[in-house]
């Protein structure tokens, strides 16, 4: 009888989504945030393909996308529990609403979003870096999570033609730049 081979520890993973994931989170001059805004392109997921934006304020929070249920998973599942989100003073029980939402990515130049009412502009990539975390925990659940990390200088982010005031923070620790406006491409997620 031969023996099995011993556990690696490896954890096998199942694909929730691919896409791109431009966020921002803007500041006023003393560090409180103003605006927060998560753009997501889904190129394939679990839930269907489709635009959504996510746009936060002190006095709202906007869901919107080409399709409601795949906005509502989107933030659900994914927005809410990051570390952006849960940082702001709060974030209230929203229903995704159906918009049509032109979001263009571009490595080169940052992101741009429009809909309902709303328009993110994140721009002036600083950096580009791959990152992959094996052991990325939402809602208590080990995910997967790979992409391309570009750190941008510049952010703006509209309300019903109303600029959101504040701008995105943006640090060089030891020459590497890190920002509060970031572009994220080839995001890929698994659980």
């Amino acid at each position: 009888m031969t023996k099995a081979p011993a556990a690696t520890g490896y954890v096998t993973r199942t694909p929730l989504l691919t896409g791109a994931n431009p966020f921002v989170t803007l500041y006023d001059a003393d560090g409180a945030p103003t605006g927060y805004a998560s753009l997501w392109q889904i190129d394939w997921s679990t839930h269907g393909t489709g635009a959504v934006m996510v746009v936060w304020t002190p006095t709202s929070l906007r869901v919107v996308g080409d399709h409601p249920g795949l906005a509502a998973w989107i933030e659900e599942h994914f927005v809410r529990h990051f570390d952006e989100a849960t940082a702001l003073p709060s974030w209230p029980a929203v229903q995704a609403r159906h918009a049509v939402v032109r979001l263009r990515v571009d490595p080169a130049t940052g992101a741009r979003a429009e809909a309902a009412g709303m328009a993110v502009s994140i721009t002036g990539p600083l950096d580009a870096r791959p990152f992959a975390q094996a052991d990325f925990p939402l809602r208590g659940v080990s995910h997967g999570l790979s992409m391309q990390v570009i750190p941008c200088e510049h952010a703006t982010i509209t309300i019903d033609g109303i600029a959101v005031p504040g701008s995105p923070a943006v640090v060089r620790a030891d020459g590497r730049p890190a920002s509060s406006a970031v572009v994220t491409v080839h995001e890929a997620w698994s659980a």
